[in-house]
């Protein structure tokens, strides 16, 4: 479908879309050029883009300075934000020739979701949407449902999803291409597989308790229960704020590290002697793939951790995967 020969372009929000669009380039899905446009006033992106400069981006790939969305589409462009105000303006007003749905986390699955469900609008499911931003949503859905109809659109995916959702989108004309990181994968070693004998344990940390899914004190016994156990390393996520990090900064047995490089950048490398421990989160999937020796347990979220008003169709969304191992928490005090 893409002009191979041809230049792209990337609108790229948070670093997991940037990672998903340096590979679909690398493995020769979006053009012989491209050209990653990341959104301005997104700090964790700036320190992304300055990581993977570093690593060494893959040949043909040019990052601009942090920007606002594009104007028009240009003949490829790949988004990692379905549910994006900027994503849909653009598609309303001037859609790309071609476009690349990239990942953005679980959410992906939430966007396939809407794509193949006429009831399910494009929009976030715990975000209260605006009149004019459920008007907006509802115009781009049709607006991408016709360039799907067109055979316009392909999907780019490090996300295991489920048959019922690749036996839809097949019948509707929709590729479902897999993410592999292959380029992740080929870069050097991060270190973190060298240096000190014994298990490291990582704890990935999580939104949900800052975006207000989750019971702060519940989930902080959890971790303070890993890390009495033996020490452990915290990877804060870029969204969490003082509500988890300030009581668990000097905790003992906590090594707290601020997570402004991607957890798939600072991770790989990792051998079978280290141990990640996590929430549901996106990380699994992709980890699993760039980082295989690893013991990754990926937890599910216990009923009375979730918020009252926390929607069961949000709950949906943010489980581990029905058909990978996962674990249930249990506390004690």
């Amino acid at each position: 479908m893409t002009d191979v020969t041809g230049t792209a372009q990337a609108w790229v929000e948070s670093p997991f879309q940037l990672l998903g669009a340096l590979e679909a380039h690398a493995s020769g899905r979006l053009g012989e050029r491209l050209v990653v446009l990341p959104r301005k006033d997104v700090e964790p992106l700036v320190t992304a883009v300055a990581e993977v400069t570093r690593l060494g981006l893959p040949a043909g790939v040019t990052i601009s300075l942090p920007t606002g969305a594009p104007r028009r589409g240009g003949d490829d462009l790949a988004v990692g934000d379905a549910f994006s105000g900027a994503v849909h303006r653009l598609l309303v007003q001037a859609p790309p020739r071609r476009l690349v749905l990239l990942d953005d986390g679980r959410s992906t699955r939430r966007v396939m979701d809407a794509i193949l469900d006429e009831d399910i609008p494009l929009t976030r499911p715990h975000v209260r949407q605006s009149a004019h931003r459920a008007v907006l949503a509802r115009m781009a859905k049709r607006r991408l449902l016709k360039m799907i109809d067109a055979g316009r659109v392909r999907v780019i995916t490090a996300l295991p999803l489920p048959e019922r959702v690749l036996d839809e989108a097949a019948l509707i004309g929709l590729p479902i291409e897999p993410n592999d990181f292959a380029w992740l994968r080929s870069l050097p070693d991060s270190g973190i597989g060298s240096g000190r004998d014994g298990r490291e344990t990582v704890v990935l940390g999580t939104s949900m308790v800052a975006n207000r899914l989750i019971k702060a004190q519940p989930y902080l016994a959890w971790v303070r229960q890993m890390a009495n156990a033996g020490p452990v390393v915290y990877r804060a996520h870029r969204r969490e704020n003082g509500s988890t990090l300030s009581p668990l900064t000097n905790y003992p047995g906590i090594t707290m590290i601020h997570g402004e490089v991607p957890a798939e950048i600072a991770l790989r490398g990792m051998s079978s002697r280290h141990q990640v421990v996590t929430l549901p989160t996106t990380a699994v999937s992709s980890l699993r793939l760039i980082a295989p020796q690893a013991n990754i347990q990926e937890f599910a979220v216990p009923e009375d951790w979730w918020m009252p008003e926390v929607a069961e169709s949000v709950r949906r969304h943010l489980v581990p995967d029905p058909d990978s191992d996962f674990l249930e928490i249990t506390q004690h005090s």
